[in-house]
């Protein structure tokens, strides 16, 4: 791992090399590749307009232009090589390199202007590829509120008088002492109201990113943590919580978000995404890493709490197609009305964790808006989100030592079957009621409460995957036999979370059925015909949630079919991966404190079988799925090697590795992972400072 960077005599950019000074120029955006008008190549910033001429339907139509993104003078690069990073851009374009804290492998190039990022990014991609290389782009965020119907009560999502088990049920868990007392949730949106009377005892600035206030960020707030006992409006679902404010927009916007002062903050709240049309939509590997960073390192290594809202897009959209709220590492928040079912504009999803209430029945939700407002129209799965986010709030405070899949783990126990006759609920493989409507039910602050006081963690995190695995096969036109591939997982533990990493070649995604089968016979659809008009699925991940505590062992299999005549395709490949515990509890846990190059770092094991040999694995490429057949153990390391001598724990299970970092390895990123017979250790990451 920690080898010696080497630098290479790369050729230098011809002078003179420029980006033509007209208004259209395809750009990668790193979440989509396109061409766009700009309005402005020579400004920091510019507003820019998506030609959709790709998106092509069957019958010739092209969509309208697609305004609202925003090109930022900066690029975003992966790479190790910071010193040949900066040489390189400099050798193109003025322009500074910074590494990207959020993101550990990841850098910002700055630019003059738009102009020169994108003749940065243009020749950079010649160096470090075009996977590694993308503008910083701001896309048209869709916020998930909906005004709707008047106003019949307020804060019924609290404690609701009229159909009383129509809320959150968090009284109960207010007069048992939990109000949030102790812990942080972060607002990421377009900004809150700081000096709002109902808000501003609780808000945490040190925790926080400056710039403006929203509308939409004030009511989420409110929602999540407004005040109690002060004489004014209502309350949040966490009264006793702070908060603080973070900010969407580009991706190095998002990601630094994603990112800020996570040993403060213990949740980040989302009411926002890509627009809820039934559009596939890809997130840039820069928000992916600054996401993953934190549920490993976030809150001292507990991982921080991501809670997103599942979308508004009714039955024309799903959770699946939204890469931030269907993530394994998120929490998809869902809503219900004040009738304990489904509202009108709440999304079907495998990715559903939990719904939360909001509008969409009779009553909208009565919350904080402006600089010193209330508003009692506030809904959508924006309104859900928050309260999704003060429920776990709850439950932080009775258990700090919960993880953040512990969490999912709480929240997916604890939930309730509202609306128990619907006839979308099933029994999964292992004995959980989930739905496509609800998940796996409604939130409850109570119950969620009460399962955390007694909560036993779970072991490390568990992955197994399939690899790639090769099809190449046209899927069959307008047929729904279709292709179907069965793969087999032979680790046998408790599965969290499934994982499909699909690659297609099809001019309309939208023609796709897509359903993963576990070996119980629990299906689990992605995928459904509909209107989208994307070309192709390039390494899309598609999660369901809905096998959660079934067996990982057994014959997986995945139909594709495309349902709609007029365009063929093919199915390229896959990889299945599944995630998930044993059922021992907590067990063998690895740590480190931070990584210097030129010094030695410990890296302490615990809670491992006493007196045991016990080896240290790492890996300088990620996370994946490698056996050792010798031990009976699968690690989470993508191509991993052993670090140092195998040593043997004391009498209590423990040990420390002491491994002498060379100079020469600053800026490295690595994944490590502890083995002994029978068991392996949670996986830890970081980067060489």
């Amino acid at each position: 791992m920690f080898q010696t960077l080497i630098l290479l005599a790369l050729p230098l950019a011809q002078s003179g090399q420029e980006i033509p000074q007209t208004t259209l120029q395809w750009v990668d955006a790193g979440f989509d590749r396109a061409l766009f008008e700009i309005s402005d190549v020579d400004g920091n910033l510019s507003a820019a307009t998506r030609i959709n001429d790709d998106h092509i339907s069957k019958t010739g139509v092209i969509p309208a232009p697609t305004p609202g993104y925003e090109l930022t003078s900066t690029v975003i690069v992966e790479t190790n090589e910071t010193a040949a990073l900066a040489d390189i851009a400099n050798s193109i374009a003025e322009s500074w390199v910074e590494p990207f804290a959020a993101a550990p492998g990841f850098h910002l190039v700055h630019a003059a202007n738009v102009a020169d990022a994108l003749l940065l990014a243009r020749d950079l991609e010649a160096y470090f590829g075009d996977e590694a290389v993308y503008l910083d782009v701001k896309r048209p965020w869709a916020e998930r509120a909906l005004p709707t119907d008047p106003d019949f009560g307020q804060q019924w999502h609290l404690k609701n008088n009229i159909n009383t088990i129509a809320d959150a049920n968090l009284e109960p868990a207010w007069n048992n002492g939990f109000t949030g007392n102790g812990v942080v949730i972060g607002i990421i949106d377009g900004g809150v109201a700081t000096g709002h009377s109902d808000l501003n005892d609780n808000y945490n600035s040190i925790a926080s990113l400056t710039g403006g206030a929203s509308n939409h960020g004030t009511s989420c707030a409110g929602v999540a943590a407004a005040e109690a006992n002060n004489g004014a409006g209502g309350v949040g679902a966490a009264y006793g919580a702070e908060w603080s404010k973070q900010y969407y927009g580009s991706s190095s916007t998002s990601a630094n978000s994603f990112g800020h002062r996570n040993d403060i903050n213990d949740i980040k709240s989302n009411s926002w995404g890509p627009a809820d049309n039934g559009t596939i939509s890809y997130m840039s590997s820069v928000e992916r890493t600054a996401i993953e960073t934190a549920i490993s390192g976030g809150r001292g290594g507990l991982g921080e709490i991501f809670t997103w809202a599942a979308g508004n897009g009714g039955l024309s959209d799903r959770v699946e197609y939204d890469p931030y709220a269907s993530s394994r590492m998120t929490i998809a928040v869902g809503a219900i009305g004040d009738n304990d079912t489904r509202s009108f504009y709440n999304e079907h999803g495998s990715s559903m964790t939990v719904v939360a209430h909001s509008d969409g029945n009779n009553r909208a939700i009565f919350t904080t808006t402006g600089s010193n407002g209330y508003t009692s129209n506030f809904g959508g799965t924006s309104s859900a989100c928050p309260l999704g986010a003060g429920v776990t709030a709850l439950v932080l405070e009775a258990n700090p030592a919960l993880t953040w899949r512990d969490v999912q783990g709480v929240l997916i126990e604890s939930a309730r079957k509202n609306d128990p006759n619907n006839a979308n609920w099933v029994v999964n493989g292992a004995g959980y009621d989930v739905s496509l409507n609800y998940g796996f039910g409604a939130v409850d602050a109570d119950a969620a409460t009460q399962a955390a006081l007694t909560w036993t963690n779970f072991g490390p995190e568990q992955v197994s995957s399939t690899g790639v695995v090769a099809v190449n096969q046209t899927i069959p036109d307008n047929d729904t036999t279709g292709l179907s591939r069965t793969v087999n997982i032979p680790a046998n533990f408790i599965v969290e979370s499934v994982e499909l990493k699909m690659n297609a070649s099809h001019n309309n995604v939208g023609d796709l059925y897509i359903k993963i089968n576990s070996p119980n016979g629990i299906g689990s659809i992605v995928s459904k015909q509909r209107g989208d008009t994307t070309n192709n699925l390039n390494n899309f991940i598609f999660t369901s949630m809905r096998h959660w505590g079934e067996s990982s062992q057994g014959d997986w299999t995945i139909d594709v079919q495309d349902q709609d005549a007029g365009t063929t395709g093919t199915w390229t490949n896959f990889t299945l991966t599944l995630y998930g515990h044993d059922s021992s509890g907590a067990s063998m846990t690895l740590s480190s404190p931070s990584v210097v190059g030129g010094s030695n770092a410990t890296f302490s094991v615990s809670n491992a079988n006493p007196s045991a040999t016990t080896w240290l694995a790492v890996s300088t490429i990620g996370t994946g799925s490698f056996s050792v057949g010798a031990l009976g153990v699968t690690l989470g390391l993508d191509s991993p090697s052993q670090l140092g001598n195998a040593q043997a724990t004391n009498s209590s299970g423990a040990t420390d590795f002491v491994i002498s970092v060379p100079s020469g390895a600053t800026g490295f990123s690595y994944w490590m992972q502890t083995l002994q017979s029978g068991q392996v250790s949670n996986v830890i990451n970081g980067t060489v400072l």
